[in-house]
């Protein structure tokens, strides 16, 4: 699905959101409406290829650890050759 189809059926969802809350506001359909919207906003994120602050400190942990691995594995290779 492209970006502006993904934007539009976001901004659908929305706007039927908005309408029903509007319709019947109190408080329990207000946690339900943003807890719904949020699920459907972090799913269109996702499908766009980004990722939540988590998941990128998690990411950038795992290749920091990768690289200090690497590094160490060029040191023996080297040691290895000169001996």
């Amino acid at each position: 699905m492209a970006a502006k189809d993904s934007f539009d059926a976001f901004v659908s969802i929305l706007r039927d959101k908005i309408n029903g809350f509007s319709e019947d506001a109190n408080e329990p359909n207000l946690k339900i409406i943003q807890n719904e919207l949020k699920d459907k906003f972090d799913d269109l994120v996702k499908s766009q290829g980004y990722v939540s602050n988590e998941e990128y400190e998690a990411l950038k942990s795992l290749a920091k650890r990768l690289e200090q691995r690497v590094s160490k594995l060029e040191e023996l290779l080297d040691e290895s050759k000169t001996k």
